[in-house]
């Protein structure tokens, strides 16, 4: 077993880009963690999950679509916190004056990220503090370059591609790669070292930004470690097709095929998610190196990863984007679902030390959590939907101690849009377990205090809550299957700095019970 689990971690989810600062340019970034871990030890808490932090595409919102599955968004970079911007005077200045200000207590003061906004500021900046990084030291060959270039051999493993990769999207105006030159396109040695060799400076920026997300994220983890805060991150299921990966990798994706989810009681239809579909043959002829290699990175970065989507592991829904085939799973016999799924995870769990969650939500083959069980790997257990088979909640005091337990997840409402809404007999079957009474359902007030005390009593080795079920808030972070301008830009009601005097009685009393419970 894991030695994270042989204690019990309590935390809350929190997307970084949802944290408030009073430093932020109207996004989480990272100078902000630290300002929210001491929010958490407050809290007296020992644990922050995250969502993806991979770079997303123009235009995008959602964490889970990314340009690689390694590079992290340079929209998360604290662009205050670059020692190279006071070696930028005109720059320093300018970030200084009334006009640039005034736009960012503008983008502050977004109840909503306004992404592109954000992009369109940072990325200006950084490009002007790269190209002073760039006179001043690369040139000269200064320690802090080879800092940096030591950073760019450490990771050349993925960083190479993607450097190049991010280049030439943006030099074709964001056109797929499938529309690129044949050579760069099926990616011809020659032609790759020809246009690495012909645009250097311009892939050598987006490695500095890379650089300076690691160097960022480490003093952040440095301080969670000091603080005992455990970091847990988000490793997407797939990536774009419009990716570094898929196009550096293109014998183990389908680009022809899409991934998705076969219809439930959720969706009469199914989902389609438009990511290329993994030609797991090829993948598993190098023991998922690719896989590995994300654990292996995610490893910098976190001590806890959530693995998304593990039933696809064992199987997963494939969608031809031709019209005339139908959607099916990529494998039938069950047998050969369970061991694929098992040497998947037994490749990724000794990729690194990290302790692996798995996201196993939805329609779930029973030897899926067997599986599970058997690696003593966590799986999820949200309270709303934990049931006998008599019809009855499972009370979280007999969950199993392998497990994450939760009120909610990003997808899902919040405990205060689904007590009003839930069907009144669920609404008392529920307060049933969580009072122990057989009563009327109290108003919402007193529903949420008993269900997080009820939660953090579960036997799970970790539970976590998300800020809005601690806060008793309404605020989503994503409603799946829609695509809107409200899905993944929830931001915090105001900054880490003033929460715990913006919400004294609220979050004094959740204190009160965690520590309760830590007795």
């Amino acid at each position: 077993m894991h030695p994270l689990l042989e204690k019990k971690h309590t935390g809350v989810l929190l997307p970084l880009f949802s944290m408030r600062s009073r430093k932020d340019w109207g996004i989480g970034d990272i100078s902000c963690v630290s300002p929210w871990l001491d929010v958490l030890s407050a809290l007296d808490l020992d644990l922050l999950q995250f969502l993806p932090l991979n770079e997303m595409p123009p235009g995008v919102s959602c964490p889970y679509t990314s340009l690689s599955a390694f590079a992290l968004d340079p929209i998360y970079i604290s662009v205050e916190d670059m020692p190279e911007l006071s070696e930028c005077p005109r720059l320093s200045e300018e970030v200084r004056s009334s006009g640039f200000q005034a736009e960012l207590r503008r983008l502050r003061r977004s109840r909503s990220v306004l992404y592109d906004d954000v992009k369109r500021l940072k990325f200006r900046v950084l490009w002007e503090i790269y190209t002073g990084f760039h006179q001043n030291h690369v040139l000269k060959d200064s320690g802090l370059a080879r800092e940096f270039l030591d950073f760019t051999a450490k990771n050349s493993f993925w960083l190479d591609d993607y450097a190049l990769f991010r280049h030439l999207k943006d030099a074709h105006s964001w056109a797929s790669w499938t529309r690129w030159e044949e050579p760069l396109r099926r990616r011809d040695p020659a032609a790759l070292r020809a246009c690495a060799a012909e645009n250097e400076h311009r892939v050598l920026f987006f490695k500095y930004l890379q650089w300076v997300l690691d160097r960022q994220w480490r003093a952040a983890r440095a301080k969670s470690e000091s603080a005992g805060i455990l970091l847990m991150g988000d490793l997407p299921f797939m990536v774009d097709q419009e990716s570094s990966d898929v196009w550096s990798r293109q014998n183990e994706f389908d680009i022809d095929t899409e991934v998705g989810a076969p219809p439930d009681a959720f969706s009469e239809t199914g989902q389609r998610w438009g990511l290329p579909a993994c030609r797991w043959r090829e993948a598993e002829k190098n023991d998922f190196e690719w896989w590995r290699n994300k654990v292996r990175r995610a490893g910098d970065l976190y001590n806890v990863f959530r693995i998304d989507h593990m039933v696809g592991f064992f199987r997963t829904w494939t969608i031809p984007r031709d019209p005339a085939l139908k959607p099916d799973f990529d494998i039938k016999d069950e047998h050969e679902q369970r061991a694929r799924g098992r040497r998947f995870l037994e490749a990724v769990s000794g990729a690194g030390r990290m302790l692996p969650v798995a996201e196993d939500l939805g329609v779930i083959p029973p030897f899926v959590r067997e599986v599970l069980g058997e690696l003593s790997i966590p799986g999820y257990k949200i309270m709303r939907w934990e049931k006998k088979p008599d019809g009855n909640y499972i009370e979280p005091e007999n969950y199993p101690p392998v497990s994450l337990a939760t009120s909610s997840t990003h997808d899902n409402e919040p405990l205060a849009e689904w007590w009003e809404t839930v069907y009144y007999p669920e609404k008392g079957l529920f307060w049933k377990m969580v009072s122990g009474r057989d009563e009327k359902p109290p108003a919402f007030s007193r529903f949420r205090d008993a269900v997080v005390r009820k939660l953090l009593k579960a036997a799970s080795a970790l539970v976590v809550l998300p800020l809005q079920d601690i806060l008793g808030v309404r605020d989503r972070i994503n409603v799946p299957g829609t695509v809107n301008s409200g899905n993944w830009t929830y931001r915090t009601p105001c900054a880490a700095e003033t929460m715990l005097t913006r919400y004294p009685s609220r979050l004094g009393k959740f204190a009160d019970m965690v520590k309760e419970e830590r007795k």
